[in-house]
Order: structure tokens, then sequence, then C-alpha cells
């Protein structure tokens, strides 16, 4: 966090634009005018609440942040990107040939934020994942451990990297390109959901063995490399809200289309929606699409 002294003597005050207010948006804010101590302008563009016009938020920011939703189709063949590319394209109206920046928040699967580079060369982009949980989201933004920057741009990287350099002392940057940016986060989360079903195997196991699976998850996790997160099994097991369901799914799709064979993957969130009986990704606004895969191909 930063330092409480003469901050005003430290960094200028940034002009940042948030578009989609939601719990990423809202850490945004948060995060940014605490750190800055009130000293930033932030303007925020949300469709569902009242909020700015989109054309002042964009002409009066330098840096662009894109909170919006990238929900899982509803085949589970993979994401629907459509928000984040319809807004990407109206955007860039106001950001080509600037030295604007356009920082995609949202979780998109691997090469998008390339593409929109290829799209809208004279735009400039970065892609920021985000690592909040829903319950702590405004604090896990203030307090994150890492940012990790992908940029195609050294320049762009570079200001990016400063902006919250100046503002979170304590956070550990890292520079990377935007690919590898947007993996780290499907990593993260793929990952972290293999734990939670791993768990809720050996809890299963444990049960039928008439032993107690606190008991040994408690002593399993004495070895640090297995770590004590996502081990706890719920009354309504497995993994749900909307962030792991429909990065896994967009995960699935992304390895399908590529041809990379993820039969723990699939096998993990098959498993996931048999022990789960409540599929409450389902009825999360923005968590699952009403578009399917061939629609999507029509449209295209």
């Amino acid at each position: 966090m930063t330092d409480s002294g003469n901050i005003q003597d430290i960094f200028p005050p940034a002009q940042l634009g948030i578009i989609g207010y939601g719990i990423v948006g809202q850490a945004l804010a948060y995060g940014f005018t605490t750190a800055s101590k009130g000293r930033d302008v932030i303007r925020f563009y949300d469709k569902f609440k009242k909020s700015l016009p989109l054309p002042e938020v964009i002409e009066k920011s330098e840096f662009i942040f894109l909170g919006l939703p990238t929900p899982m189709k509803k085949d589970e063949s993979g994401i629907d990107l459509s928000i984040v590319d319809e807004m990407v394209k109206e955007i860039t109206n106001y950001t080509d040939n600037t030295d604007k920046v356009i920082i995609i928040k949202s979780t998109v699967v691997p090469g998008t934020t390339r593409k929109y580079q290829a799209l809208y060369p004279h735009s400039n982009f970065c892609f920021n994942p985000e690592f909040l949980t829903e319950a702590n989201f405004l604090e896990d933004f203030l307090n994150a451990k890492r940012t990790i920057i992908g940029a195609s741009s050294d320049l762009v990287s570079r200001r990016v990297a400063v902006l919250y350099k100046e503002r979170f002392l304590e956070t550990q940057i890292f520079q990377t390109d935007p690919t590898t940016a947007e993996t780290v986060k499907y990593f993260a989360n793929a990952f972290l959901a293999l734990k939670v079903t791993f768990a809720n195997i050996f809890y299963d196991l444990c049960k039928e063995l008439d032993i107690n699976y606190d008991e040994v998850k408690r002593l399993a996790t004495t070895d640090p490399r297995i770590g004590n997160s996502h081990l706890d099994v719920t009354a309504t097991r497995g993994f749900g809200q909307k962030c792991f369901p429909k990065d896994m799914v967009a995960l699935l799709g992304e390895a399908h289309e590529l041809g990379v064979d993820v039969k723990v993957l699939e096998a993990a969130w098959e498993y996931n929606k048999k022990i789960r009986k409540d599929h409450d990704w389902e009825e999360i606004p923005f968590a699952v699409s009403e578009i399917k895969n061939k629609e999507l191909s029509s449209k295209n």
C-alpha cells in the first residue's frame, strides 16, 4: 500500500476510465482512490448503472480499464467474448492515434489481446488480469501480492507498470506478453478448481474408509508444497459461483480448438456438475450467455 507521507510529491494524479462497474470495476475504483489518497481522477461508464456517457469517460482518460462480462456459452462449447468485442470496437473510435491505453481486466482466452491489437493497430492494448475473491474483492485489489502486465509494446508495458508501481508499493509487478498474461489467469483458476475437485474426491474416499477428512487434510497440509487453500469441502460440494465454472468451460473450449488433450480438466468439470446439485452459475447474471457455438459462428 502507498506510504501515507507527502504523496503529492511522489507522483502526478492519473486520469482513469473504468468501463463496467461490477466487482472488477468497483475494486479498481476503490484501489486507485485509496492508493492515491483521492488524487486520481476516476470516471466510469456502465450501461446498467447511473454513470457518465461513454465518450466522456474515454476522451478524458489516459488509461481505460475494461471490466466486462465474458460468460460461458450456453452449450458449454467455450467463451462468449461478444460483449468485450463490441466495446473494444466502439472505444477504438476514440483511442485510435492517441496515447491512451486500453487495459483489459476481463478474463479472455489466450490470444484475444493480440487479436485486438491486430484489428485496431492504431490503439494501445494491455492485458492485466484480476485475481479477486468475490467475498473480499476490494481489499484483494488494494493489497494484491502481484500485478501482471501483458503488452506487446514495451512503452505501453512500462507506462502501465509505472501506474501501479507509484501507487502500490508492496505489490510485485511482472511484465510479460499479453498471451502469457491471459494464460496465467486460466492456469490459476483451473488449478484451484482442480484442487477443489481433488478435495471432494478425497472427502468421499475418507467417508467410505470411515475416517475424518479434516484430519487427513490437516496432516497432509503440513507439507508446505500442498498449501491450505481450496481444500475445504462444504455442504454444497464442488466449485460454483461464476468464475471457476465459466473459466473452466472457456479453457476447455480453447483447448479443444487447439487440439490439446485436456481429459483431466474435462473429468473435473463433469465430476463437479455431478456432485454439485445447485448449478448456481446458471442463475448468476452474465455467467452464462444465451449464445451457442453455431449461433456465434453465423454472426462472424
